[in-house]
């Protein structure tokens, strides 16, 4: 049990697990108001832990603390996405350039990356009204993207996706509850194409379409 656990441990498991949900589930919105006393009784625990935790979800940005009212969601608008979305654009296309030019991946990484892409496939196909899969589907692209990120060399651009994509899937998850999900995973295995022939100038010219595809929207 939580209560049984110590301070710090505690703060730590409410933190993972109001992060999973805000981000991976649709028990919160953006701009909605996070209630302690609920959170404190659904997970029977304090005040105290909770509020450590939001603490430590507003310094990398999912929620915002507001003096003498809480806490809530962090909501984006459309010029925050943007920024963050070409921040993560221009940084990825350098991880891209990195792991090309040094011929960093391997046949094992290439399987690897496969497997993750089928599992998004199998993911998508248990999708039906009573049973949503876009949290789990994120979880998958994320486990994707931070895999090829591990493999080059440049760990302050990574530093900086690590920092960013949190805020970037919350920014999503309300987008992507209409988007088909298939052309998602479709271009996740164009990604993989694109690596194994080495075609840096190819990737560069799909992630331009998708990515004003995207602005688009």
């Amino acid at each position: 049990m939580l209560d049984e656990m110590p301070y710090r441990s505690i703060a730590g498991a409410v933190k993972e697990r109001l992060m999973v949900e805000i981000l991976f589930s649709d028990k919160y919105k953006p701009g909605e108001w996070i209630n302690e006393s609920v959170i404190a009784k659904e997970l029977n625990v304090s005040k105290a832990p909770i509020r450590e935790a939001l603490r430590e979800l507003a310094a990398i940005g999912i929620v915002e603390i507001v003096p003498h009212k809480g806490a809530k969601i962090t909501q984006f608008s459309k010029e925050d996405m943007e920024e963050i979305y070409t921040i993560r654009y221009l940084l990825e296309e350098r991880i891209f350039n990195d792991l090309i030019s040094r011929d960093a991946l391997s046949q094992d990484d290439i399987n690897h990356l496969k497997r993750l892409v089928q599992e998004m496939k199998e993911i998508i196909l248990l999708n039906t009204p009573e049973k949503p899969i876009l949290g789990n589907f994120l979880l998958k692209d994320l486990e994707f993207h931070k895999y090829l990120w591990s493999k080059s060399n440049l760990k302050w651009t990574v530093k900086v996706l690590l920092d960013i994509y949190l805020l970037l899937i919350l920014g999503m998850y309300n987008f992507l509850m209409d988007a088909d999900l298939i052309k998602t995973y479709e271009y996740h295995v164009r990604i993989i194409d694109y690596l194994k022939a080495k075609d840096i100038e190819q990737f560069k010219k799909d992630r331009s379409e998708s990515y004003y595809a995207l602005r688009r929207h």
